[in-house]
């Protein structure tokens, strides 16, 4: 199967760069229609809206807050005809009974293009000033794989009951249930031991952070066993900041001022609030795996277009799926990375 691939949808405004450079920071309705229609032209594959209910941990220009990654999805899914929009979720903001009726209901509305993005939360404060009492870490995937047994069991059941230490249905039923059958794909990142049983066991794709190829094939090979278990398949994608040029030297050029006008004290900042993610980040340490989010630049997706191709290539011989990309101008990067990349895989 051909490689596909995702952008990062820009409802958090700030960029994606913790850096004093020029970026694109917009995070407006009106730039993600532009972003999502230009996409959906070119034969992206997906949009990914990630989630978030406080800001100042992405870019360097915050001020702009967070549209929602849901309510999002409904208009611009009306405007475009292909393209896939997955739609970042945090158990602890949103009962799993609501969000199987939002995603139902958002599934028809994209005739069938509508995926949710599990994210347990590793973000304490964000929770905590809200009035949501804070979980360790296994009892946020414990509480994480019941949502997506109570989720799928609407979706898939004409009468679902369940009784779990977090959630209890009693003969529920939801209709209409999705287009997608047997329900629409559930993507799910995290980098420890409890995230990689989670996703062997329930996911459908398993996100990874940016990192060099030999850290990836260990985490897809760990879940990869758990899977194995079940009888199941996952597939795989990573995210990456791309920096393609016409020369390895100009890309290699725009990286190195792109680190040496890093925004050390948002990372400072971002790196005190991310002790809670336990896994994620734990194999970054120099400054430039924190600049671009999550670990982006470690993918290498830096240099001519010719290298650039290549790299992805190694990287879906090596059984990765999916590149989830951004840029530092989305709109006017994507165009070319479609025609000088994508086109020549």
């Amino acid at each position: 199967m051909k490689m596909k691939f995702a952008i990062w949808g820009s409802n958090i405004s700030g960029g994606f760069l913790r850096s004093h450079v020029e970026q694109e920071t917009d995070g407006s309705f009106a730039y993600n229609l532009r972003l999502t229609q230009l996409a959906d032209q070119l034969g992206i594959d997906f949009i990914l809206f990630p989630t978030r209910y406080k800001g100042g941990l992405g870019g360097s220009h915050v001020h702009g807050g967070q549209l929602d990654s849901l309510t999002i999805v409904g208009p611009l899914a009306v405007t475009t005809e292909r393209i896939h929009f997955i739609s970042a979720v945090l158990p602890s903001f949103m009962p799993p009974v609501t969000l199987a009726k939002i995603g139902a209901t958002l599934d028809h509305i994209s005739n069938g293009r509508w995926h949710m993005n599990l994210v347990s939360g590793w973000f304490r404060e964000e929770q905590e000033m809200f009035g949501i009492s804070w979980a360790d870490h296994t009892e946020r995937y414990k509480r994480s794989e019941e949502y997506l047994q109570v989720v799928k069991g609407l979706w898939g059941n004409v009468e679902f009951s369940f009784r779990g230490r977090y959630y209890e249905i009693r003969g529920g039923s939801m209709q209409p249930s999705p287009i997608q059958k047997p329900y629409p794909s559930i993507f799910q990142g995290g980098n420890s031991e409890e995230a990689q049983e989670m996703a062997g066991r329930h996911s459908d794709w398993y996100f990874m952070n940016g990192a060099p190829l030999e850290q990836l094939k260990r985490q897809m090979e760990r879940v990869r066993t758990v899977a194995a278990r079940y009888e199941r398949q996952v597939r795989f994608a990573v995210n990456a900041f791309v920096i393609a040029r016409e020369t390895e030297k100009e890309a290699i050029a725009e990286y190195n001022f792109i680190i040496e006008h890093a925004d050390l004290p948002t990372i400072q900042n971002f790196k005190q609030h991310a002790k809670g993610a336990t896994g994620m980040w734990s194999c970054s340490s120099s400054i430039s795996d924190f600049v671009a989010n999550n670990e982006g630049f470690r993918t290498g997706l830096i240099g001519s277009y010719e290298q650039v191709t290549e790299r992805i290539d190694q990287l879906k011989r090596a059984g990765i799926d999916m590149v989830l990309t951004t840029f530092r101008f989305p709109l006017d990067e994507l165009p070319s990375f479609k025609e000088r990349i994508i086109n020549k895989l």
